[in-house]
């Protein structure tokens, strides 16, 4: 199958798993609310963001596999074997991991989380929730690299299929949850942690049977290997924490400044629109590692031919965020029976957060499958040097409270909106008229 209809044929799958895992999401919030209470689940909306840091700790060795394994497996003559990228890639993993789990594991305990997420009267012990969630989670992190695994085979559709499995497990479990009466905040964390290991580690197993020519092995892990998997992760980890920041950062801020209430209200408004931006994401996603093949392969062309595809589909996506924007408080009363106080200059602006995003989307896999990391790290580090500082400053000194912390960071997300477009677009120019020019840039 050429890269072409193995995209559409990618896309299609991703939007179809991507929308029914949108739909047990939404039917979760609601659950999950009602059983934690507005309180509860503003601390566990809150924990969750932190949580998510999780997923950068890998020092970007999963984005340097996805990068390098797409690479073997499009060349006729790879570098490096294939199974020898991936054996080395879940070795160095495993140690950093491990190296993470245990200073931070010890370093929970030491910090006041009651303060921290603005949380005291939650009646439940945050040290312990956030020791299970934690090494939970880094007990599946290794496990997750299966993602890149299908990512680098052209297989975005699966890591989808996998959220479907990982939110009908969550589901499930809170819904017998609630069958309790009570709003136990520790079990909610604990489901959590176990439909995460459950569901990376079945579709672990089943990538390395489907695929043995690339399973891990102790015998084909490569130092030199490791080396450059780390070289090249750690560009993309700088990146991430940047990212990191900008985009992760909002509920804290605004727990700390307005309560876990608020938090609730932000968090579900933001859930609404990341509906639209769960489905773009979805059919965008596998651009990545169409690029990096065609790029590979040196068909610059091609790269430009599926980018303006992508444009036309954002204009669609664009639309459908401002209807949504429209519909939003009926949709809402529909959804959660209730209106948490959601006011129109916080819908608006979050639509207008959404197409931002799904723009900046499109060109950061397009430079993300480029490896053109450098430039995305510059991009990267003034966001979150900025993001923060005027997310307060807006919230507090201008007196917008919680649209001002989602307007600080809009702002700063146009910087990267203006500065990816022209870049990706000289760098594709160079590549035309220099064979190769990008890889040395």
């Amino acid at each position: 199958m050429d890269t072409n209809s193995n995209l559409k044929s990618s896309m299609t799958r991703a939007a179809l798993y991507k929308g029914i895992s949108i739909l047990l999401s939404l039917i979760y919030v609601p659950v999950v609310l009602n059983y934690l209470g507005d309180y509860k689940y503003g601390v566990w909306a809150t924990v969750l963001s932190v949580l998510s840091w999780i997923s950068y700790f890998d020092l970007g060795i999963g984005n340097g596999l996805r990068n390098r394994l797409s690479e073997a497996l499009a060349s006729d003559n790879p570098k490096v074997d294939a199974r020898t990228l991936v054996s080395s890639a879940y070795a160095i993993l495993t140690l950093v991991v491990a190296a993470i789990a245990t200073v931070c594991g010890l370093g929970i305990t030491l910090v006041d989380w009651s303060s921290l997420l603005s949380a005291w009267n939650v009646g439940e012990n945050l040290v312990c929730i956030m020791e299970i969630s934690f090494l939970g989670m880094c007990f599946s992190f290794v496990l997750m690299l299966c993602n890149n695994v299908y990512y680098a085979l052209q297989k975005a559709q699966i890591v989808n299929l996998m959220a479907v499995f990982q939110q009908a497990v969550m589901l499930l479990s809170v819904w017998m949850l609630t069958l309790t009466r009570t709003n136990d905040l520790t079990a909610v964390a604990i489901l959590y942690v176990i439909s995460n290991a459950l569901v990376y580690g079945g579709f672990t197993i089943v990538v390395f049977v489907k695929n043995r020519l690339i399973s891990p092995a102790l015998k084909f892990v490569d130092k030199n290997v490791a080396k450059d998997l780390g070289g090249l992760g750690l560009k993309f980890f700088i990146a991430q924490i940047a990212a990191l920041i900008l985009f992760t950062t909002d509920n804290l801020i605004i727990s700390n400044l307005f309560g876990p209430e608020q938090v609730t209200i932000y968090s579900t408004a933001n859930k609404v629109f990341t509906v639209i931006i769960s489905l773009f994401a979805a059919l965008v996603v596998p651009l990545w590692s169409k690029t990096t093949v065609d790029f590979a392969r040196g068909d610059i062309g091609e790269i430009k031919r599926t980018l303006s595809k992508m444009l036309k589909l954002f204009g669609f996506a664009a639309a459908g965020t401002a209807l949504l924007a429209v519909l939003f408080k009926p949709l809402v009363a529909l959804w959660l029976g209730r209106d948490l106080g959601f006011t129109w200059s916080l819908i608006l602006m979050m639509g207008f957060y959404a197409i931002i995003y799904m723009w900046n989307t499109i060109w950061s896999q397009i430079i993300n499958g480029l490896t053109l990391v450098n430039f995305m790290i510059s991009v990267a580090c003034v966001q979150a040097v900025v993001n923060i500082p005027l997310s307060i400053i807006f919230a507090t000194t201008c007196g917008l409270g919680i649209e001002g912390v989602l307007l600080g960071t809009i702002l700063t997300m146009m910087i990267s909106s203006v500065s990816y477009p022209i870049y990706t677009y000289r760098a594709l120019s160079r590549a035309e008229r220099y064979a190769g020019g990008i890889g040395k840039k």
